[in-house]
């Protein structure tokens, strides 16, 4: 199971790699929530999509180069349902070489439907650094 579910979160760094929007959006549940902790919101993912458009198209026409890398504290699941928390850092390169970097707690929930892996919740949970995205170990 726990294969599976790497090979989800895969997908979900290969289509910000590639800028592949519609892919990415794949990964989530049509229904999926976003819980942004950062800025003491939450909302459909469908509204947290429209934000994130703009990388994606601007990653596509090679304006900026975006990663995302993932290390996890706590991974809970059975066959169909899945709980995880962890940190994520994403950063983007632009053209003139700068990096801007997020370091992010975060907690995920996913539902397996039809032998497909679907987030259905995105908890961003709170800001963090680079020390403490350090000192976690697991990572995929």
């Amino acid at each position: 199971v726990i294969n599976e579910i790497d090979k989800a979160w895969n997908k979900i760094i290969i289509t910000i790699n590639d800028g592949d929007f519609r892919s990415f959006k794949s990964s989530y549940h049509r229904d999926a929530i976003l819980v942004n902790g950062i800025l003491d919101k939450c909302y459909p993912i469908k509204k947290a999509f429209d934000g994130w458009k703009q990388g994606f198209i601007d990653t596509k026409e090679g304006i900026l180069d975006a990663n995302l890398e993932l290390k996890f504290s706590r991974r809970v699941f059975d066959s169909f349902t899945a709980h995880e928390i962890g940190i994520f850092h994403y950063y983007t390169i632009d053209n003139k070489g700068k990096q801007t970097d997020s370091y992010v707690h975060f907690e995920s929930l996913w539902l397996k439907k039809q032998n497909k892996w679907f987030m259905l919740m995105e908890n961003q949970v709170s800001r963090t650094n680079k020390e403490e995205w350090d000192k976690f170990k697991s990572g995929i």
